[in-house]
């Protein structure tokens, strides 16, 4: 599996993240300001289809992830955070200063963990007890594999939690419930796990035109295919119970609306947000 192409996408998400407030500016740059200006036309014909752009979904993903965290932080209690395909997400940042008990793990392909790794010793963004280091979710053993870092370079006595976010859909469904496999199997060594991510599901019969040209522009802007692996909700709950994960809770946009600051969807919209984020919690061993 060729994951190396991926993390083109980090570029534009850094920035969108940096445009709203969410992120310092040391992680963005004049290349990643430069894609998102280029970037306009096609959020435009966006919000002409659906009503929303690729920027909305994204600070709708970020938003709900970013709350839940806090939730099993101050709820759960929860003192360590992997952050796969971390990219240039500002959580490792930000989140080592909000609660300095967290050990914050942020890991990504070898050539971009280095480059994140590299702006935050420069910007002495580095939190207390935050690292990033090289990952390949697909390898095995150490440097890289994700079975060396869970059982290595984390701290088994702790709660945890595992984020990828913008990660799923560009993998196929049975490359990508490998890796939920090995999460949810590797997190049954800590006392308490949970595992975040986010999906599109396919669209409903009548919008699959539609959302097959959005799909298709999103796989020519990133370089790398765009899959959608399941029909609604109980398909994505039932996909990841049979990866193993014990509980999943299907989040989607609209039930955030008096609580967050989150784009929403026209009204007028011929669809609702289509953005889900997931939470499965992990059974210890």
């Amino acid at each position: 599996m060729d994951s190396t192409g991926i993390s083109f996408t980090a570029l534009f998400t850094g920035h969108v993240w940096y445009e709203n407030g969410m992120s310092a500016r040391f992680f963005t740059s004049p290349k990643a300001r430069l894609l998102h200006s280029a970037a306009q036309p096609v959020e435009k014909a966006g919000r002409r289809l659906l009503g929303i752009t690729v920027e909305d979904m994204l600070l709708q993903r970020h938003h709900i992830i970013d709350h839940r965290i806090d939730t099993l932080v101050k709820q759960e209690g929860v003192t360590q955070i992997l952050e796969i395909a971390c990219g240039y997400s500002p959580r490792g940042y930000k989140l080592s200063r909000k609660y300095p008990q967290l050990k914050y793990v942020e890991a990504d392909l070898p050539h971009m963990a280095l480059r994140k790794r590299t702006l935050l010793q420069q910007h002495r963004g580095f939190g207390p007890d935050h690292q990033v280091i090289g990952c390949d979710v697909f390898a095995d053993g150490k440097p890289y594999g994700l079975d060396y870092i869970m059982k290595e370079v984390l701290d088994s006595s702790r709660p945890t939690l595992i984020i990828t976010e913008g990660l799923v859909n560009y993998f196929r469904l049975e490359d990508i419930s490998q890796v939920w496999k090995r999460i949810a199997h590797l997190g049954q060594a800590f006392p308490k796990a949970w595992y975040i991510t986010d999906l599109v599901p396919k669209p409903a019969q009548r919008w699959k035109p539609v959302m097959n040209a959005a799909t298709s522009m999103l796989s020519m802007a990133t370089r790398a295919s765009v899959n959608l692996h399941f029909n609604g909700n109980a398909q994505i709950e039932q996909g990841l119970r049979q990866c193993g994960f014990s509980q999943v809770t299907v989040f989607r946009p609209e039930q955030f609306r008096d609580v967050l600051p989150i784009p929403l969807a026209n009204t007028s919209s011929p669809t609702k947000s289509i953005v889900r984020v997931v939470e499965c919690q992990i059974h210890p061993q």
